[in-house]
């Protein structure tokens, strides 16, 4: 499993990172320091966890390469 920090500011960005992690196979979800887990694919999702102070991306592969430019 893999985890990193990541922010997701604007619309745009919270659409981008839900269509770019749509393409990967296996889980991603965003959680937050105390514990609020949306699925990472879902656009609703996304775009709740917009108003937690703190977003990690878990995933069951190593897509940093492909989020890196939502990662803190």
């Amino acid at each position: 499993m893999f985890k990193h920090k990541i922010e997701l500011i604007t619309t745009t960005d919270i659409m981008d990172f839900v269509n770019t992690v749509s393409t990967v196979s296996g889980d991603v979800k965003l959680i937050d320091d105390a514990g609020f887990c949306v699925n990472g694919k879902s656009l609703l999702g996304a775009m709740a966890s917009v108003e937690w102070k703190s977003l990690y991306c878990i995933s069951d592969e190593d897509i940093y390469t492909k989020i890196q430019k939502y990662c803190v």
